[in-house]
């Protein structure tokens, strides 16, 4: 972590901007993993993109169970490491991976048992569902390989080695399209695979960045340890401690996950080629955001380690400098992508009605990025404070009640469909953003227990 001449964290825009850049192209390049498969799908038939992005709603939902776990790691790592306790460090590190190597065992083996029932609950379209149950299946064979990609590239970050999770990830996403390109489509004697060969891709991939991600993690702190003997006898408080900080964290993201799964089942009765609409949409915003998201998660770790060593006056200043500067830098990214919407969407497709509903989406989506820059750094923000459990309670409850009980009410009763679903998303978003703006100022957060 970078300090000033004082020997404090330094928390200015260029220390900031230090940590962000690696985490803002690492982010595009974990994009390209599940875009890249749509992208390519899209020359291959519609209805395959369909198929993922179904089967993908349901691997992200179990992948960030695994968040639950590798977050509450980074933010405990960061305060052990602020307050020079490597003891617990190092207990940290085996004990998050053996819960989230134990917890992807379990989760994978659910999934291929359940696809069946899963899909059936989400009222996914019978022309798509033997894709979906082929695409799911091989994905959720290789779910360990995640998990544990995940823990490491926490322990990494929690380092500030944000570089080499960027190299990282950069050399999976490119193998991962050359992949595709053989797998999806098919070259030389190699059949065309289609959604089964998008899958297949992804998972040997993702088996090698694990592999890196350890190889590096080991050799970028050799003091780090992790073995079984660390945790005997059982570290009962410090696996409490991981869990009352991992589960309300994760908590407000499996939340949402779950309730954009519900929506999703409105979507499903709306037709294909609404789903594929979605999916396009879903693909193209989550680009909107990236730059904040990086930002914030730089701004996690810093504040972390400012908490950590009690500079809670430092940790506000770092907050407010995310705030106030990356705010409207992603609003206006939304605004200049509404404009240059329709050469956007006709890249991805020819169908004119995905194309011009897909127009309005990016529309109501400007409004939408103003409640979610809010939301996106002040929850990393309260997290990294020991705030854990009010922003999940505020989180689960108003994108159920907004986002999925207005969502239906506009979307599918007063019939405005994908329209009216993203209009609730973005009410959501604005009274969430609301809510943790007056928490933040409040200052509850400087009272929290940390390390």
């Amino acid at each position: 972590m970078q300090t000033t001449a004082s020997g404090k964290i330094d928390t200015s825009a260029k220390a900031l901007a230090k940590l962000s850049w690696p985490i803002f192209v690492e982010l595009i390049l974990q994009l390209l993993v599940g875009n890249m498969d749509q992208v390519q799908l899209s020359h291959f038939n519609d209805t395959a993109v369909a198929a993922v992005g179904n089967a993908n709603q349901i691997i992200t939902v179990v992948i960030l169970t695994f968040s639950v776990v590798s977050l509450a790691a980074m933010i405990l790592v960061s305060q052990y490491r602020g307050a020079n306790d490597m003891a617990n460090v190092n207990r940290i590190y085996t004990l998050s991976a053996l819960c989230n190597l134990v917890l992807s065992a379990a989760m994978a083996a659910l999934i291929i048992t359940l696809r069946g029932p899963l899909f059936a609950v989400m009222h996914v379209p019978s022309e798509i569902l033997p894709e979906a149950r082929l695409y799911l299946v091989i994905t959720a064979a290789t779910l360990p390989f995640q998990a544990l990609m995940l823990t490491f590239s926490a322990f990494l970050r929690a380092g500030a080695r944000m570089k080499s999770i960027m190299v990282i990830t950069g050399i999976v996403n490119v193998c991962n399209i050359i992949g595709n390109a053989v797998l999806i489509n098919g070259v030389g004697p190699l059949p065309r695979l289609g959604a089964a060969g998008a899958a297949l891709s992804s998972s040997i991939f993702r088996i090698v960045g694990f592999a890196l991600m350890v190889w590096t993690f080991f050799r970028s702190f050799p003091e780090a340890r992790i073995s079984p003997s660390l945790l005997r006898p059982w570290p009962s408080a410090l696996f409490r401690r991981l869990i009352a900080i991992g589960l309300p964290s994760g908590g407000e993201s499996l939340s949402y996950q779950f309730t954009q799964m519900s929506c999703l089942v409105f979507v499903n009765m709306m037709g294909t080629y609404v789903v594929t609409t979605r999916v396009y949409a879903v693909m193209i915003t989550n680009c909107i955001y990236l730059l904040i998201s990086a930002v914030s998660q730089a701004g996690q770790v810093t504040i972390g380690y400012l908490v950590g060593a009690r500079d809670l006056d430092g940790a506000n200043e770092c907050n407010w400098r995310i705030v106030r500067i990356f705010t409207p830098l992603t609003v206006g990214l939304s605004v200049i992508v509404c404009l240059l919407g329709r050469t956007i969407f006709s890249l991805l497709s020819n169908d004119e009605r995905i194309i011009s509903l897909g127009c309005t989406i990016l529309f109501i989506e400007i409004f939408l990025e103003i409640g979610r820059s809010f939301n996106i750094v002040l929850v990393r923000s309260l997290q990294a404070a020991g705030d854990v459990r009010f922003p999940t309670l505020v989180g689960i409850v108003s994108e159920w009640a907004v986002a999925v009980g207005l969502g239906y009410l506009l979307g599918v009763r007063f019939g405005l469909g994908l329209a009216g679903l993203w209009i609730a998303f973005a009410l959501d978003e604005n009274v969430r953003g609301t809510i943790f703006l007056f928490r933040w100022k409040l200052g509850k957060w400087r009272t929290f227990k940390t390390v």
